[in-house]
């Protein structure tokens, strides 16, 4: 008996619906905090009258806050990610808070008081605050969880440091001579630290020992918060606009790629944006192409039929298995197994609850006939790895056909 497997797709019509993927950004020029599609759609008003300098701004998707910092008023803010319920959770004893950090599983809030000299860190409601570091100016800061070090830049001397988490010990610098760093970020699987440097008008990257520093995107006007979105590729930045040079993307939040290829995207025209977080949820296909493709991507590239990297696997197949559309991963969607006497079919699915795309699996003896249901498999259990989930169906014996069976995945978007 001959055994096949095929990711044959079938298409349908879709809404184009945006309810996750979001940026979320200050704009200290307008006193507030803005949400945005990815792609720099929807651009709406988060936090309205948020305070009188608006900085840095971090959230938790699990416990669903935001917090943001105030250096006009000193204080820092925890609200709910839709904006609601704000409150003030650390408000005395801080000098110009700048930037914030998240150790989302231990729920700590991390921050550079720059006129204070230190970088401290709370519990998300302000209480158990302690001083994790004296240095000069901090000012952006990033968490490597991973390897358990603390990165940070400092407001003049064009340095970014490092220590070693929980307690702060062995500070050492990493990266010197730049003109005024800002937007420090570590990315630790791809081994590159990044940041914006402010008065060089650049975005920037190295291997994060060592190196030769790399330029990204050049002919800014005053680059500043910087966030990436690490499996997508992209590095997002904010540009404040305030060294009044008519550079690049000034006032407005700019999109790359991680590496400096592909250009340079102006997201969204605002008034003085200075620090950006993102939501990288994608529920829909639509948020997923926002999140993963050019802004202006032609419907032979982005389309869910469509095949970037020509690997076989549409961008529909990509979407729904948590893979990259642009580059061909050697990973298979689907497979087959025979396990005492049990043929298994299995196939990959993104840990996303995504909410517009119905799958089922098919059997076929003649691939013109197409049957799926309780009486052709049955559905066996689910596993974590890889970074996704691996659904596993059992064909049914009365589903075989000794002069051949063949089994494929369908795929069909809904309206969610």
């Amino acid at each position: 008996m001959k055994l096949f497997t095929t990711s044959a797709l079938l298409l349908s019509l879709f809404a184009s619906t945006t309810q996750a993927g979001k940026m979320i950004f200050t704009d200290r020029g307008a006193s507030i905090v803005r949400i945005a599609d990815l792609d720099g759609s929807n651009l709406q008003t988060l936090i309205p009258s948020a305070g009188t300098n608006v900085r840095g701004i971090a959230i938790d998707l699990t416990t669903d806050d935001l917090f943001y910092a105030d250096n006009g008023a000193n204080i820092i803010y925890r609200a709910r990610l839709n904006g609601s319920e704000r409150a003030a959770i650390v408000s005395t004893d801080l000098n110009f808070p700048a930037d914030l950090a998240l150790d989302r599983g231990a729920a700590k809030l991390y921050w550079c008081d720059r006129d204070n000299n230190r970088i401290e860190r709370a519990n998300y409601d302000g209480t158990g605050r302690e001083s994790l570091i004296a240095t000069s100016q901090p000012y952006f800061l990033d968490l490597d969880l991973t390897n358990q070090k603390i990165y940070w830049g400092d407001y003049a001397g064009g340095n970014i440091f490092r220590a070693d988490l929980p307690d702060g010990t062995n500070v050492e610098t990493v990266v010197s001579g730049l003109v005024q760093t800002r937007g420090v970020k570590i990315d630790p699987g791809g081994g590159y630290l990044y940041w914006c440097d402010r008065n060089a008008s650049k975005v920037q990257r190295r291997s994060i020992d060592s190196g030769p520093i790399e330029d990204l995107y050049t002919g800014l006007d005053t680059p500043h918060g910087l966030t990436l979105d690490i499996p997508a590729g992209k590095v997002y930045w904010c540009d404040t606009g305030t060294n009044l040079l008519d550079g690049s993307g000034a006032m407005a939040v700019n999109r790359g790629n991680m590496d400096g290829s592909g250009p340079q995207e102006v997201l969204a025209n605002v008034d003085e944006p200075w620090d950006i977080t993102l939501d990288k949820r994608t529920a829909t296909y639509p948020e997923w192409v926002a999140r993963r493709f050019q802004m202006n991507a032609l419907p032979s590239v982005a389309d869910p039929d469509a095949d970037p990297d020509r690997d076989q696997h549409s961008n529909l197949l990509e979407y729904f298995a948590d893979l990259n559309p642009f580059t061909s991963q050697g990973l298979q969607p689907t497979g087959i197994l025979w396990i005492d006497e049990d043929f298994l079919f299995t196939y990959r699915q993104t840990f996303e609850t995504i909410t517009d795309v119905q799958a089922s699996v098919e059997v076929s003896t003649d691939l013109i006939t197409w049957n799926s249901g309780p009486t052709f498999t049955q559905p066996l259990d689910t596993n974590n790895a890889d970074g996704a989930l691996f659904v596993t169906h059992k064909l049914l014996p009365d589903a075989v056909d000794p002069g051949g069976t063949y089994l494929r995945l369908r795929l069909e978007l809904i309206d969610p």
